[in-house]
């Protein structure tokens, strides 16, 4: 059982079926995103408390206008980055004070929270034509980061709990 706050993204088709090829869990429908925070509190702990104080923080935060540019390259993952970075840092960085029992990642020494959008990790970094497929040809592409979701699994696919507006009061989901 898992949850996590993230950024959805919508991604350029044939990065996003890259994207299906070589992520484990989006075949488990985790959307393309950007991670705020995860691992986060346990699914039956998701109350009202924690959903007015994800609230509160998408309330202050205005939509965010962004251009996906890539591949990136971590060791064990290949991004699409994201600019600009710091509207992001700064969300992730209310969220991060507002739950600081769930570090992000546990927050390994080191940590440095960067923006960003996973196309591929783990074994499949390495598979040929992962970092030189076409679909890169898609980017840069714009968007706007305009709400937060909390999302849940039990083991299962993933699943949509809450969608937060960025800017907005209104609260959508269960």
């Amino acid at each position: 059982m898992a949850t996590a706050v993230i950024v959805p993204a919508h991604l350029p088709a044939g990065l996003e079926s890259l994207r299906q090829r070589c992520v484990d869990d989006a075949a488990d429908g985790l959307p393309a995103h950007l991670t705020m925070l995860y691992p986060f509190v346990e699914p039956g702990a998701l109350g009202p408390e924690v959903r007015g104080a994800i609230a509160a923080i998408a309330r202050r935060h205005a939509p965010i206008p962004y251009r996906m540019a890539g591949p990136r390259r971590w060791p064990d993952t290949i991004y699409a980055g994201v600019e600009p970075e710091k509207p992001f840092v700064r969300l992730q960085a209310d969220l991060a004070a507002a739950f600081p029992a769930f570090p992000i990642y546990g927050e390994p020494a080191g940590f440095m929270f960067v923006p960003h959008i996973t196309i591929a990790e783990g074994r499949s970094i390495d598979r040929p034509g992962t970092t030189d497929d076409a679909a890169w040809s898609e980017l840069p592409s714009d968007a706007v980061a305009d709400r937060l979701h909390v999302i849940a699994t039990d083991g299962g696919p993933w699943e949509l709990v809450w969608s937060l507006p960025l800017g907005g009061a209104r609260l959508e989901g269960r």
